[in-house]
């Protein structure tokens, strides 16, 4: 059976129904863009005074302030761990509760009165220790002592573990193990009777050392052991002797020399570097550690200048700075 076909009527119906759909749609298309255009300049003005704004921003370095910052959080996620950031955080938290505690009104109104004492110093009268004594019998005096000794010992309970911490630091350990090897440094004092110190003599300008065609051998005495170096301690990869002294002395370097003369408790100068530098090369050329003697004559310094750049054992100490074997026993 054949589908009756719609008549005339029926498709006049559908084509007036699509003609007011697409009027609808042409109109709506008209509004949106009636709306863009009206945005627009807006939209310009908003980009304007963002471009000036960030404009604003690079000249006062904001994106290289956050740049740097960026670097600071990648290097801390690098070096350290979650739970090391939660203590941190944890740190930062006491902090400000400190803080907070700190600026309470009845705090700062003691501040503010303690403040007021001290800038009225001038109209107090000094008391004895009489005065002090009867001071004491006011209770608010006793209080204030009380207040300051619990302070004080908070204080020193507080400073204990910061020096406990710092000595159980790598690096701390690492010194200690170093200043071990090498010998304690000289002492400030001596035992027994008292003597006043000497008043101090003032430090050499470094003198040109003489060349090596100038100085004559070493004296037979001079001449190290034959006997191979024991290693005692290996700090940082270097080894060193039961005595102090570098096993081998061609691992030496004027930074580790100067790590050597931290150590030794000797400020190192022009002229202790000078006297250090000829030793090195005396040791390269002779094969033999100079001794006093030989120092004196090579470097053209004094003794006693010698003794007041190097004040304990000179040529050892020397020695043990420029990384080269223990002078044999003549002086």
């Amino acid at each position: 059976m054949n589908n009756p076909q719609p008549d005339l009527a029926t498709i006049l119906a559908r084509i007036e129904a699509l003609d007011a759909k697409v009027e609808f749609l042409v109109q709506r298309q008209h509004k949106q863009a009636e709306m863009f255009e009206a945005f627009t300049p807006i939209l310009r003005e908003v980009m304007s005074v963002a471009t000036n704004k960030l404009g604003d921003a690079e000249k006062k370095g904001w994106f290289a302030f956050g740049k740097e910052l960026f670097g600071v959080t990648e290097r801390v996620v690098e070096g350290f761990s979650p739970s090391d950031v939660r203590q941190l955080g944890d740190a930062v938290v006491g902090i400000l509760e400190t803080v907070r505690a700190m600026t309470q009104p009845e705090v700062l109104q003691i501040a503010n009165e303690t403040t007021g004492v001290l800038t009225n110093a001038d109209d107090v009268e000094p008391i004895g220790i009489m005065g002090m004594v009867r001071a004491t019998r006011d209770e608010n005096v006793q209080k204030g002592m009380a207040l300051m000794m619990d302070v004080m010992r908070q204080v020193g309970r507080a400073a204990q573990a910061v020096k406990t911490a710092r000595e159980r630091s790598p690096m701390a350990q690492r010194r200690a193990k170093l200043a071990e090897t090498l010998g304690p440094k000289a002492r400030k004092g001596a035992l027994g009777t008292e003597r006043t110190p000497p008043p101090p003599r003032a430090v050499p300008k470094p003198i040109e050392p003489k060349k090596s065609a100038e100085m004559p051998p070493p004296a037979a005495c001079a001449v190290p052991s034959n006997k191979p170096a024991v290693t005692a301690a290996v700090i940082d990869g270097v080894a060193f002797t039961a005595d102090g002294h570098m096993v081998d002395s061609k691992q030496w370097t004027e930074a580790l020399g100067a790590k050597i003369a931290a150590a030794q408790g000797v400020a190192m100068t022009d002229a202790h570097w000078a006297i250090v530098r000829f030793s090195r090369g005396d040791f390269e050329s002779t094969g033999a550690s100079p001794n006093i003697r030989r120092i004196t004559q090579g470097a053209n310094v004094a003794t006693k200048d010698l003794y007041t750049l190097f004040p304990k054992a000179p040529a050892r100490t020397i020695a043990k700075i420029a990384g080269i074997p223990k002078p044999a026993g003549c002086l």
